[in-house]
């Protein structure tokens, strides 16, 4: 009895240590003006690897973010790609962001809010869960190509 408590003690210890994978929709709802939730989505979603910082614009409108990424050395269409997925994550999780800007060392990716919901024909205040944005979010990428680009250059 007394080796099955001390494995048990120790299984539930070890259970405590494991790190779950991060999920940015637990900062649904959060303001551009909360650091801790932004650099939390940060660290949840595609190239997190290479996230270096953020920069928040809280003083006066349009409020917008700025995050800074270190080249994370891929292809510019797969980049271009996650910078739209991220954008879109943004902007469903954080409905006080009207801009959003991705600084990587070799270029910049900014989102309008307006743009960004005409261009995907929805309204992200609408989007209540992750599947849902992947969905939305994988239909319009399939379809994307040179013609259909997105980016505007800062």
């Amino acid at each position: 009895m007394k080796r099955f408590c001390l494995l048990l003690v120790l299984v539930i210890s070890l259970a405590g240590c494991m790190n779950p994978e991060p999920d940015a929709f637990e900062y649904k709802g959060a303001k551009v003006g909360d650091n801790a939730a932004v650099v939390g989505i940060a660290g949840s979603l595609p190239l997190h690897e290479c996230y270096r910082s953020v920069e928040l614009q809280t003083k006066k409108r349009p409020y917008g973010l700025t995050v800074r990424y270190e080249d994370p050395g891929m292809e510019r269409a797969e980049q271009e790609h996650l910078a739209i997925r991220n954008a879109a994550a943004y902007f469903t999780l954080i409905p006080n962001a009207e801009i959003v800007r991705f600084a990587f060392p070799n270029r910049t990716y900014a989102f309008s809010r307006p743009e960004m919901e005409a261009w995907f024909g929805t309204d992200f205040s609408n989007i209540r869960h992750e599947k849902e944005l992947q969905q939305l979010m994988n239909q319009k990428l399939e379809k994307l190509d040179s013609k259909d680009s997105y980016f505007r250059r800062v």
